[in-house]
């Protein structure tokens, strides 16, 4: 697919849940590809069955794989408490696919606050979610003994 910022990314949200052969593959190398930085729910990479026992337990409210025409390029999902939670794979990071799915995502929930928890060091993902016009509620703060 030939990949362009100007004609803007063409997207569909695709059921994790209903996609049982193809889903635990794309997801398991999103957290392949995740730097530490990024995270924000696990310190160390589950294991292909601990992935796909995640999975199974359907975790999250709504849970999609992003499509772009004939490519998967990432996931998202929103939790119980509208928390939205995103990944796009390294290929196409920088083509506005994370912003657009995150619209496509509010589109199809309807109004309703959202919130996002990232990682204060993953500047990247801060800037697009207050360029889509959230705001930072709080901090976190944690300690391990």
């Amino acid at each position: 697919m030939k990949r362009s910022k100007q004609s803007g990314p063409s997207l569909t949200l695709v059921s994790v849940y209903r996609s049982p052969k193809l889903a635990p593959h794309l997801l398991y190398r999103l957290l392949e590809e995740r730097e530490p930085h990024v995270n924000v729910s696990h310190r160390t990479m589950p294991s292909w069955t601990q992935h796909r026992k995640f999975i199974a337990r359907r975790p999250y409210t709504a849970w999609y794989l992003i499509k772009s025409r004939g490519d998967y390029v990432g996931a998202i999902y929103l939790t119980a408490m509208n928390e939205i939670g995103i990944s796009i794979l390294s290929p196409w990071r920088g083509f506005g696919f994370g912003p657009c799915a995150i619209r496509l995502l509010m589109s199809k929930h309807g109004h309703r606050r959202y919130l996002a928890n990232i990682n204060p060091r993953n500047e990247e993902w801060i800037r697009m979610f207050r360029r889509l016009g959230f705001r930072i509620v709080q901090e976190t703060y944690e300690r391990w003994t």
